[in-house]
């Protein structure tokens, strides 16, 4: 899809539909700035179908309708609430409803009114990345993999408005361009069923964005991760016949070796089946979403390249299948992670902070002065803050405010939990330094991020993001289709971005 800033008024504009905002004003639709552009048989028609329909622009409720005078003939008026209430994500979301009803009615070209100046609450630049990114975080491409004749999609978004506010809309929309690729990368790869994401296959994925967004890649085989004793990452890839990778991908600053160093870690189980504690087989099919973490963080890194941010950037990606094979790692087992410390496995399907512990160390050795990690990690964070925030842990509170503030400017959202000295002990062992769970079903989110903690450095400010419950959606949103979210990728871009100023 195109993002494009014209200069031409709605009633002139050509193209297939024009999307009109339409604010709400005493418990009414203001249909004056509309009006003013009509003649007399378009305002009749116009009052005529907002009579009939009882439209009175509440936010994210649509009318499509047939006006005398406009070149387009149809216009989709947007309801977006009362001016001063309107926030962000309502501009996303009637963005996306307006967008997916486009698509409904087979529109290739759409054009968008932009508001008045200072009608709302943010600039045109603000304005036009979220209308962009809600245009296409809703239209994103779904069920790639059916067979038959593709069905037409939107190709060009225009936002019409006078010229004095050109500048500032094309830099809005180039912004949402950037994190729309980083988006859909991260959607895609969760998207994808699990015999053709293996490990091997994320490796060759990520090599290809890596070349042609411009940045550098490696990936390391089993024989190199022995030979850097990574316990937890081969000890989870054992069971399968697909053998786990180490993928690091790199950005290099445009300023050089003085910018600031940030290190993103994520999780990519390709499918987890729980090992030899097997999971139950009902809903086990959404294991294939067990990588989120690390689509999350590839995403990220896309969003960086494409914006040129300012950052040493290292993106480090453990991936494996979590196989209940014959060779699997059980339950009482003890494994050598990478940094030296033993750890008694207890439960096989608390595989995810394994490999996140050898990739977490492997980070630290480039001394990075932040890292963020991110993972489908645990249930208890699903069961603690359900589908609409992340959990985040860290030791970090310039870190910690960074990503509290991008998730509410990316509406990817997150909830600050406690990590204390006391959840760190939860997880010291008996038979060994560590062990992968605490005390039972209690503060299951809190111990796993503890345990991921004695992998960082103390003098590295880092942040843990379970996004256990956010990853995927089980129905459509005003901003998403059924499946992957791709959430993560703006967020960590964003934080990154606030981090080196």
């Amino acid at each position: 899809m195109q993002y494009r800033v014209a200069t031409a008024g709605f009633a002139a504009a050509a193209t297939d539909l024009v999307l009109y905002p339409v604010f709400r004003k005493k418990d009414a639709a203001d249909l004056g700035p509309l009006s003013r552009d009509l003649d007399t048989a378009g305002k009749r028609a116009l009052k005529s179908a907002v009579t009939a329909a009882g439209f009175t622009a509440v936010a994210e409720k649509t009318l499509a309708v047939h006006l005398p005078g406009v070149k387009a003939g149809l216009v989709l008026l947007v309801g977006m609430g009362k001016a001063k209430e309107v926030g962000l994500q309502t501009i996303r979301n009637c963005a996306g409803l307006a967008a997916r009803a486009a698509v409904g009615m087979k529109t290739a070209k759409l054009a968008a009114v932009v508001p008045a100046a200072k009608l709302i609450n943010f600039d045109d630049h603000t304005f036009a990345r979220c209308f962009a990114e809600g245009c296409g975080l809703a239209t994103s491409p779904v069920g790639t993999l059916k067979t038959g004749k593709k069905k037409p999609g939107l190709r060009t978004v225009t936002l019409l408005a006078d010229g004095s506010r050109t500048r500032a809309l094309r830099a809005g929309c180039a912004e949402a361009d950037a994190n729309l690729a980083g988006c859909f990368f991260t959607r895609e790869l969760v998207n994808l069923p699990p015999n053709i994401l293996t490990p091997a296959d994320m490796a060759a994925r990520a090599r290809r964005m890596a070349r042609r967004e411009g940045l550098r890649c490696k990936v390391l085989l089993p024989a190199e991760l022995k030979k850097l004793n990574m316990g937890g990452l081969l000890g989870v890839g054992q069971g399968s016949t697909n053998p786990p990778r180490l993928i690091v991908l790199e950005h290099k600053a445009p300023s050089g070796a003085k910018a600031p160093k940030i290190a993103l870690v994520g999780k990519g189980i390709t499918f987890d089946t729980g090992g030899i504690s097997l999971k139950p087989g009902t809903g086990m099919e959404l294991m294939k979403t067990d990588m989120g973490g690390a689509a999350a963080v590839l995403g990220a890194a896309v969003i960086v390249a494409r914006r040129k941010l300012d950052v040493n950037l290292t993106v480090v990606v453990p991936t494996a299948e979590n196989m209940p094979d014959g060779n699997a790692v059980r339950p009482a087992d003890v494994i050598t992670m990478a940094n030296g410390k033993t750890v008694e496995i207890l439960n096989t399907d608390a595989e995810g902070r394994l490999i996140l512990g050898d990739a977490l160390w492997y980070a630290g050795r480039g001394k990075p002065s932040t890292i963020i990690d991110a993972a489908t990690l645990t249930g208890a964070c699903v069961v603690a803050l359900g589908s609409h925030f992340a959990g985040l842990m860290g030791n970090s509170g310039e870190v910690i405010d960074a990503l509290r503030q991008a998730g509410g400017e990316t509406f990817e959202r997150v909830w600050h939990l406690p990590l204390v000295d006391e959840h760190r002990d939860e997880v010291k062992g008996t038979w060994s330094d560590l062990k992968n769970l605490g005390k039972g079903r209690e503060a299951g989110a809190l111990t796993a991020g503890a345990f991921l903690q004695h992998f960082v450095d103390d003098e590295t400010a880092w942040a843990h993001l379970d996004i256990a419950g956010t990853a995927w959606s089980d129905g459509a949103t005003p901003t998403c289709p059924k499946g992957a979210t791709g959430f993560g990728a703006r967020l960590i871009a964003r934080a990154v971005e606030l981090l080196v100023g």
